[in-house]
């Protein structure tokens, strides 16, 4: 009688739960305020307006109760190159790259099967490249320059399901990098590089918000 209850209790929780993997690709409307020093006394900061997209790729591993809960997490991978809507006075032209590696976890409700939603949260690593154009004095400089540091996102979204292992999905929220250290990699005035100082304070940083339509297979 006991094994016939093990037997029982090990059918009903392998019926109830199921496991499974999720790849998913999005794009992102993504407008960081990102504040940085500025060339070529590195002694202000500035906080500039960026704007364009963000591409974003997961992997999830997944777990729940089918029609009810699932539980996704994986890596995650984004790139993000903008250029600013608003340059510092004396700058011509100020370009950005982020690049993201995370660790991305979903919970999502299953109970609708038309539409559903979920809370997404996202931490993680990301190195920003800048190139800097602009005037000094009687001269032009070109300045390039990164950072980096712990990135994170808080989104809240919906799926909409068009067969069984394909879905689009839809999310919005709130992104940020709290506090890095620029480090000039160059810094040129008509041709001819100079030498600077990179600060060692912590106080590259940005914050945004993000608008993303993506699809997933889940197999």
């Amino acid at each position: 009688m006991k094994l016939l209850r093990v037997l029982a209790v090990i059918v009903v929780t392998t019926t109830a739960a199921s496991a499974g993997l999720e790849f998913g690709a999005d794009a992102s409307y993504f407008n960081p305020r990102l504040t940085a020093r500025t060339y070529p006394s590195l002694a202000t900061t500035q906080t500039t307006a960026f704007a364009g997209p963000l591409f974003t790729g997961y992997a999830h591993l997944t777990f729940g109760i089918p029609q009810t809960l699932l539980i996704g997490f994986g890596p995650s991978l984004g790139y993000a190159a903008q250029s600013t809507s608003d340059p510092a006075p004396g700058e011509t032209k100020d370009e950005m790259t982020i690049a993201r590696f995370g660790l991305d976890a979903k919970v999502q409700l299953e109970v609708l099967q038309v539409i559903m939603p979920y809370v997404r949260l996202t931490i993680g690593k990301d190195t920003i490249s800048f190139k800097d154009t602009g005037t000094t004095g009687s001269g032009t400089y070109i300045a390039s320059s990164t950072a980096g540091g712990i990135f994170y996102n808080a989104l809240v979204g919906f799926q909409i399901p068009f067969a069984a292992d394909f879905a689009l999905y839809f999310q919005g929220g709130f992104t940020a990098s709290p506090g890095s250290a620029l480090v000039t990699r160059s810094y040129a005035v008509n041709g001819v590089n100079q030498p600077v100082s990179s600060p060692g304070a912590s106080d590259t940083s940005y914050a945004g918000y993000l608008l993303s339509a993506g699809a997933r297979l889940s197999f």
